[in-house]
C-alpha cells in the first residue's frame, strides 16, 4: 500500500481527521479538488464545543489570530419578544470564522505536525477494488494524467453530494428530504452590539441569523420557506435585504451596511445520517451525517466525528479487528450525534407560535415583577420531563453545562416577596 489513509476531502472534516491520524505516525495522502485557501458554503458558526475541538487539535490559537471575535452571548428575538443570555458558562465562547482561514489553517497543521502529503486541485475519478474491498482510488490533478493510488483505508470526507458515498452505495437512515431554502452574505458595515452575540430571530415563518466574524464582517443569513423559494431567485438581493430588513431591530442596523461579493443559498440541505465504513472505506463529516444548518451544529459535530473515526481507524491500522473497530465508530457517532439530529429536524419543522402563546409570553414578560417569578417555576418545569423528547436530551446536556444537574429532581423554589 502507498499509504495508510487516504482522505478525500480537505475542509474541516478531512484536515481535521489527516491531522490526527497524521500525529498518531499513520502515512497519510489528503486531496481535495479545490485551491486553498478558498470558501465554500458554510454559517461558520462554532458553538463551544467546536471551540474546544479546536483546542484539542491545537489549531484555536492560530483560528484566533486571524482576528475572529469570541461570541459570548447568545440573542433570541420570537417576533417582537427578546430573550438573551450567556453563550456559556464563565469563560466560554462560541467562534465564527471565515472557512478560508478554518480550512487552511487546519491543513497547515496536518502538513506541518502530522506529516501529511496534501494534493491540492486534484478529482478522484474512482475507486479501486479487489475481492469485494477498497483498496485505492484513480486520482487526476489539475492538468495531469490519471494515476491509480492504493491505501488500507480511503476516507469520503467530500462534503453533502459525496462522490465516495455514492460509489460505494452507502446505506441511509432516518432521512428527512430538504424542507427549507437558504440564504447568507457576508456583510460590512452592519451595526455591532456592544457584547458579540449569535442572534436569532424568528419571524413571519423564516428565521434569521446574524454571526458575528471579524470587526466590521458579520454573516447574515436567512430560512424561509419553499414557498418562498422563486421569489429569491428572481432576485435574491432584494428580496433578503427586503426580509431581513423587516426582522425585529434590523432596519436600523443594516443601515449603511453593504453586502462582500455575492449571496450563497441553496434549495434546502437533505437530512440523513449513512453507514459510516464498509470493507476499505469510511465517510466523515457531511460525507456520512447530514443535516439542515439551522441549528448550527455542522462544523462542531464533523470535528466530533473525526476524532471518533480517527480512534476507530487508528485501532484497525494497528492490527484490531476493522469491522468491530468501525462498528463501535458508528454507534459512538450515532449515540453523540442523534440528540442534535432529532432536535434539528424538530427546530426545522416547526412553524412560529400560534398568537394564544405569545399572548402569554407577552403577559409573562410586560410586567417585571412576574418575569423575575417565571424564572423561579421554569427550571423545575423544563427539569420535569414534560418537554418533547426530541428536545429532552439537547435540554439536559445543556443545563449541565451550565452546571444545572447537580440536583437532578430539583423541586419548585418559592417565589420571593416582591
Amino acid at each position: 500500500m502507498d499509504y495508510d489513509a487516504l482522505i478525500v476531502g480537505s475542509r474541516v472534516a478531512g484536515a481535521s481527521l489527516a491531522l490526527l491520524l497524521g500525529e498518531r505516525g499513520h502515512r497519510v495522502l489528503m486531496v481535495d479538488c479545490d485551491a486553498f485557501p478558498s470558501d465554500t458554503l458554510s454559517t461558520h458558526f462554532m458553538a463551544r464545543n467546536g471551540v474546544v475541538a479546536l483546542e484539542r487539535l491545537g489549531v484555536l490559537a492560530d483560528v484566533e489570530a486571524a482576528g475572529f471575535r469570541r461570541i459570548t452571548r447568545a440573542r433570541t428575538w420570537v417576533e417582537d419578544l427578546l430573550f438573551e443570555g450567556p453563550a456559556g458558562p464563565e469563560g466560554a465562547y462560541s467562534l465564527a470564522p471565515r472557512r478560508d482561514v478554518l480550512d487552511s489553517t487546519l491543513i497547515r497543521h496536518a502538513i506541518e505536525h502530522g506529516g501529511v502529503e496534501f494534493q491540492e486541485q486534484t478529482h478522484v475519478e474512482g475507486l479501486i477494488e479487489e475481492h469485494g474491498r477498497v483498496v485505492g482510488a484513480t486520482l487526476r490533478s489539475s492538468g495531469g494524467a490519471p494515476r491509480r493510488v492504493r491505501a488500507q483505508w480511503i476516507v469520503g470526507a467530500d462534503g453533502k453530494y459525496s462522490k465516495v458515498a455514492e460509489w460505494v452505495n452507502e446505506e441511509r437512515y432516518e432521512v428527512l428530504p430538504a424542507q427549507r431554502p437558504g440564504y447568507y452574505g457576508h456583510f460590512h458595515g452592519f451595526t455591532p452590539l456592544s457584547e458579540a452575540a449569535v442572534e436569532l430571530l424568528f419571524a413571519q415563518n423564516q428565521v434569521g441569523f446574524v454571526f458575528p466574524m471579524r470587526p466590521d464582517e458579520d454573516c447574515l443569513a436567512l430560512e424561509v420557506q419553499p414557498e418562498d423559494y422563486e421569489a429569491f431567485r428572481a432576485n435574491p438581493r432584494a428580496e433578503f435585504e427586503r426580509r431581513f430588513r423587516a426582522l425585529p431591530g434590523m432596519a436600523d442596523r443594516l443601515q449603511g451596511a453593504q453586502l462582500e461579493g455575492k449571496l450563497y443559498g441553496t434549495r434546502g440541505i437533505e437530512n440523513a445520517l449513512r453507514k459510516p465504513y464498509g470493507p476499505g472505506w469510511a465517510l466523515a463529516g457531511d460525507a456520512g451525517y447530514l443535516r439542515d444548518p439551522i441549528t448550527g451544529t455542522g462544523i462542531a459535530d464533523a470535528l466530533t466525528q473525526s476524532f471518533l473515526l480517527a480512534d476507530a481507524l487508528d485501532s484497525a491500522l494497528r492490527g484490531d479487528d476493522w469491522e468491530a473497530s468501525m462498528r463501535e465508530f458508528q454507534r459512538k457517532r450515532d449515540a453523540a450525534m442523534l440528540p442534535g439530529y432529532r432536535w434539528t429536524i424538530a427546530s426545522l419543522q416547526q412553524r412560529d407560535a400560534p398568537p394564544e402563546s405569545l399572548a402569554w409570553l407577552r403577559g409573562a414578560l410586560a410586567n417585571a415583577h412576574l418575569a423575575r417569578q417565571v424564572m423561579y417555576w421554569l427550571p423545575a418545569a423544563l427539569s420535569a420531563g414534560d418537554l418533547p423528547p426530541q428536545l429532552q436530551p439537547i435540554m439536559r446536556t445543556t443545563a449541565a453545562f451550565f452546571g444545572a444537574e447537580a440536583q437532578r429532581q430539583p423541586q419548585p423554589m418559592a417565589a420571593p416577596a416582591c
